[in-house]
């Protein structure tokens, strides 16, 4: 299809193109009426159908009334491009109603924003207001003194003398009749207001700073109290500790694990010979123990007979159970090497230490009367065997 004028206009020419698209049908379907119309005429010259075209004449005419009275489903073009046209007019009149929407609806909101801008300013205004007759409490004016009075009544703010003075200079003063007076105008003023509240912030800032320096000394000097009860308690004896005989023999019971582990002290001793003569003390005590026939078996089932014993004060008790704890412990790889025949390498030198600390610790803390109760896993077993 061609245009039929060069003045139509590039939505005219759009419309056209759409139309191109329908040409292969249109053809198409000519060419089946036409084959069909050439198929009729060559049965109507065929004088053998001849009677039987004339016996359907009829219905054939009536099939093409039928045909002639259905409406048309091609457009021609002239309607096809008011319709495109129509169809466009539409479309930018929707869109330009939308755009009219929206810059209504933006309108509406700036109106809106405008509104509430002008509200928050009034309640301002008021608030300045209402402060300002606080402060002059039924006068005109109100001197720097007065000021810092009401200033302090008003808003709970002390204020000194410089600071009241920065607070009237920052305000345009009305004649009044008197120096460093403030009116109401003055004191409703968005300079007096930002002034007044920038000298609050300052103060309150002061106020943190203090509360805060004040609060770390109360820490630290909770923490030395602490530090003092700690130190006092150290050297200050439990309820049930028996005197100081009770504590003398309280710690007898920890010659057990000394004189069991002293056979580990080798190592140590070929390291630091000087500990040779303080530890040949204590031989006499293993000489003796080891005369005496399962000599650390016995004295074991002694220590947890009388560990039971509620008479006796509980400082006695506790370090029984646990010297036969520290000396089971120092005892069993003995003990497992001697069933299976296999030794620890190595394993004296950690043993002897263990043992001094352990019994050396007990032996300090029960001196001034205080459960020896901080050995670990030692200690646990002691409180689960009591």
């Amino acid at each position: 299809l061609k245009h039929p004028s060069p003045n139509f206009s590039q939505q005219s020419r759009h419309s056209c193109t759409r139309i191109t698209v329908v040409g292969p049908m249109v053809l198409t379907g000519l060419w089946r009426l036409l084959a069909g119309s050439l198929s009729m005429v060559a049965d109507v010259a065929n004088p053998y159908h001849a009677a039987a075209f004339t016996a359907d004449s009829p219905r054939l005419h009536g099939a093409l009334a039928v045909r002639r009275r259905r409406s048309s489903r091609l457009c021609t073009y002239r309607q096809l491009g008011g319709r495109c046209h129509f169809s466009t007019t539409c479309r930018a009149t929707a869109e330009s109603d939308d755009i009219v929407s929206s810059d209504d609806k933006a309108s509406r909101l700036e109106r809106e924003a405008a509104k509430l801008r002008a509200e928050a300013a009034a309640l301002e205004n008021d608030r300045r207001a209402a402060r300002a007759r606080q402060l002059l409490d039924g006068n005109s004016t109100v001197g720097p003194e007065e000021l810092a009075k009401r200033v302090k009544d008003v808003l709970g703010l002390s204020l000194s003398a410089k600071e009241v003075e920065e607070l009237s200079a920052s305000v345009s003063t009305v004649d009044t009749g008197s120096a460093n007076e403030l009116g109401f105008e003055d004191l409703a003023s968005a300079a007096f207001d930002a002034t007044l509240d920038r000298l609050e912030k300052a103060q309150n800032a002061k106020l943190s700073a203090e509360l805060a320096e004040r609060q770390r000394q109360l820490a630290e000097d909770a923490k030395r109290e602490k530090a003092a009860a700690d130190a006092a308690s150290f050297f200050t004896a439990d309820s049930d500790d028996g005197g100081i005989q009770g504590r003398v023999l309280a710690c007898l019971p920890y010659l057990l694990p000394f004189v069991d582990g002293i056979q580990f002290g080798g190592p140590v001793i070929d390291i630091v010979p000087a500990l040779y003569p303080i530890l040949g003390v204590f031989s006499p005590l293993l000489a003796l123990k080891s005369a005496i026939p399962f000599g650390t078996f016995i004295f074991l089932i002694a220590f947890q007979y009388l560990c039971r014993n509620q008479e006796l004060p509980d400082l006695l008790r506790y370090n029984l159970r646990q010297a036969c704890v520290i000396d089971i412990l120092i005892l069993l790889p003995d003990f497992l090497a001697g069933f299976t025949g296999i030794e620890l390498p190595g394993a004296d030198l950690p043993l002897f230490i263990l043992m001094v600390l352990s019994v050396g610790y007990s032996v300090v803390l029960t001196s001034f009367g205080k459960l020896p109760n901080s050995l670990g896993f030692i200690s646990d077993a002691t409180e689960r065997g009591l």
